[in-house]
């Protein structure tokens, strides 16, 4: 009858309202996060929105504590894509926009993932969306993001191509940096419009780059890079030690000749017959695992515009210990449907010498500290109660992670409450 109750409250969400959740998730096989630790049978306690134990013994059930059989069953961190665009294409009706806002984070989190780290769009629309989760009014992943900081001459581009938004280039979280920014104040703006990192884009200076990431990090900010900026080029931006480079494609601008990149001439010649030099991407990753710089690769979006040196160089980065992160800078679903994630970890899997274990650990633990978290990604004591239980091993097939037969997140059972 026990175990019969216990299966009933997995299948109709557990006391969502309940202000002083206890769950003893009984002999579960745990996955921590880190890919050093092997997976083992355990039991992981929560209390309200944090585990408080993990222990890997045999145990009678603890008082107080609504107990989860997780015979048969692996718990696993909730996963995180961190690179998302949730604001970049809005339309002028915000009730409808936030509609098909709201669809995605819930098909999001209904596949597992439960954080998110947004690489540019509108503050104040993130920032009412993460306040409308943080406070229930519905279910997604929480939203870390950005202000993209670019030259002008960016920002005329996109204008010119017909992108409608007047905050473009002239806002806290679209910024037109120049050699006269007062690099201190604009900073303080996009932080004060709850951004976590600055996103150093394009249309910058080697100069200009090294500010940027001078100042953001003394205001107590992350710096996200392109891996190539133009003019500045990928060592430019490993120079100015910022915490992490993005699309590893780019990284491959670093063997053209010059100091500096006309973006046009580059991809223009990146398309024919482009060959990797791969002893200069070894010299370059080693730089990167020196100053604690992270490498979201992309290599779905990469593989879907034919960029297939990416893998090649998340291949290089992974073999001389520099941490990835994984991030889809891809569409998802305004609904129910396949999330591109699951496609990011295979492609780390397939073609880039990644292990299951190693690829989850990129998915939790590697992409919450790249946003500044370290309170999620592994279930560890003291850590979010951010959980998956999943009914297959993700280490057998990494596709069991987006199939969850329970998401909880913050210590509450989501999944059957969307």
């Amino acid at each position: 009858m026990k175990r019969i109750l216990i299966v009933l409250l997995l299948l109709t969400g557990i006391n969502k309202q309940e202000t002083f959740a206890q769950y003893l998730l009984k002999n579960a096989t745990i996955i921590t996060g880190n890919a050093r630790l092997q997976p083992r049978t355990g039991n992981v306690y929560v209390r309200e929105d944090k585990i408080v134990k993990v222990d890997y013994q045999q145990r009678n059930d603890k008082p107080g504590y609504t107990v989860i059989d997780c015979t048969g069953k692996f718990i696993m961190p909730g996963v995180m894509d961190a690179h998302v665009h949730l604001a970049t294409q809005r339309s002028e009706n915000e009730a409808s926009e936030l509609l098909k806002t709201r669809a995605l984070l819930k098909n999001m989190i209904a596949h597992g993932i439960t954080t998110v780290r947004d690489m540019a769009g509108n503050a104040e629309y993130l920032g009412k969306v993460a306040r409308q989760i943080n406070t229930g009014k519905f279910a997604g992943p929480d939203i870390y993001y950005a202000a993209q900081f670019a030259g002008p001459d960016y920002f005329k581009m996109i204008q010119s191509s017909g992108r409608e938004d007047s905050t473009l280039g002239n806002s806290p979280w679209y910024r037109s940096i120049t050699a006269s920014t007062d690099m201190k104040q604009v900073i303080a703006e996009a932080k004060a419009a709850g951004v976590s990192g600055i996103k150093v884009y394009a249309d910058l200076s080697a100069d200009l780059v090294k500010k940027i990431s001078k100042e953001a990090h003394r205001q107590g900010l992350q710096v996200w890079c392109h891996g190539t900026i133009y003019p500045a080029k990928p060592l430019d931006a490993i120079r100015a030690h910022p915490n992490s480079m993005s699309h590893a494609a780019d990284i491959g601008f670093q063997q053209f000749p010059g100091d500096t990149l006309d973006i046009s001439e580059a991809w223009d010649s990146y398309y024919k017959g482009f060959v990797l030099d791969t002893a200069l991407q070894v010299s370059l990753m080693k730089m990167m695992k020196q100053y604690h710089i992270y490498l979201d690769p992309t290599l779905y979006h990469a593989a879907n515009n034919k960029l297939t040196h990416a893998a090649a160089i998340a291949k290089i980065a992974h073999s001389v210990g520099v941490a990835v992160v994984t991030g889809t800078d891809w569409i998802y679903p305004e609904g129910p449907g396949k999330v591109p994630l699951e496609d990011e970890l295979k492609e780390l899997i397939h073609k880039c010498g990644f292990s299951n274990l190693e690829a989850i650990q990129a998915t939790t633990w590697n992409s919450a500290r790249v946003t500044g978290l370290e309170d999620r990604g592994l279930i560890k004591k003291g850590m979010k109660a951010d959980i998956l239980i999943l009914d297959k091993d993700p280490l057998e097939d990494i596709s069991a992670i987006f199939t969850p037969q329970q998401v909880m997140k913050n210590g509450i059972w989501i999944k059957d409450t969307l």
